[in-house]
């Protein structure tokens, strides 16, 4: 993502070692926040299932975001590689942009209710339960993207878009239709080891959605570095669509 201003997958390797979540009520939402999303300018990504890479150690990570203050997580294997899309023609402004989704759940002791906004307009999610980080990635040497947030990602439920679009990126062209939303991304502070890593864009989120339509079977690979690893992955089926979203309140379901 620019300075303007996440299907049923598994999860491997996942231990909690602490988990705190952060009180939230109506009082402490306050009103809509000046800043606004730039929909159209930020990154859009399709998600493609890893179906082949190499097996690396597991990596612990201390993850806080705006709905749980503090979770150590051991972080295994990659579920998803995510590229920067065109959505009906739209122009791809970072092509260097990528995230890679790992599995990180964390609970909630009670629902959540988010109130959003994307380009596919207003709408109500009901949040269960963090389960997957997307953390940046450089792919093929078109450098590391510098500017894009780590997203925590909450499993979510909400009304179908039922609206048709024309994705275009470099692993498949396509029309499919998008469907109910899947996750709902905070962008989150990371800390591995020594590094802390903050988000460059607090106020960008993202709202993963179901696509539907003929599906692809071509495997890719590509070569990616992140702070995780370094390798190469064989990348088949897409799964999800991820849009640039503003939250707009949250509060106990």
């Amino acid at each position: 993502m620019r300075a303007r201003f996440a299907p049923i997958v598994g999860v491997l390797g996942l231990s909690v070692a602490a988990c705190e979540t952060r009180p939230t009520s109506p009082a402490a939402v306050g009103p809509k926040p000046a800043f606004q999303v730039d929909f159209t300018g930020e990154t859009h990504f399709r998600c493609y299932t890893v179906s082949q890479q190499t097996p690396q150690p597991a990596t612990n990570a201390t993850l806080s975001d705006q709905f749980i203050e503090s979770a150590t997580l051991s972080i295994d294997e990659p579920l998803q590689f995510c590229a920067p899309t065109s959505k009906n023609g739209g122009v791809v402004n970072a092509p260097e942009e990528h995230l890679t989704m790992y599995g990180a759940a964390a609970p909630l002791p009670t629902g959540l209710t988010i109130s959003t906004t994307d380009q596919f307009g207003d709408r109500t999610l009901v949040a269960t339960g963090a389960r997957v980080l997307l953390v940046p990635t450089e792919k093929n040497d078109l450098g590391f993207p510098s500017n894009l947030n780590h997203d925590w990602c909450y499993a979510v439920s909400g009304p179908a878009v039922g609206q048709r679009v024309t994705l275009d990126d470099q692993f498949s062209s396509d029309t499919l239709r998008v469907d109910h939303p899947h996750y709902f991304c905070n962008p989150v502070t990371k800390t591995v080891g020594t590094t802390t890593t903050t988000p460059p864009e607090p106020d960008v989120h993202l709202t993963c959605y179901d696509l539907h339509g003929p599906q692809r079977t071509q495997a890719t690979k590509a070569a990616i570095e992140n702070q995780f690893e370094t390798d190469t992955f064989t990348v088949t089926s897409w799964q999800l669509l991820c849009v640039p979203a503003e939250k707009l309140g949250v509060e106990g379901a």
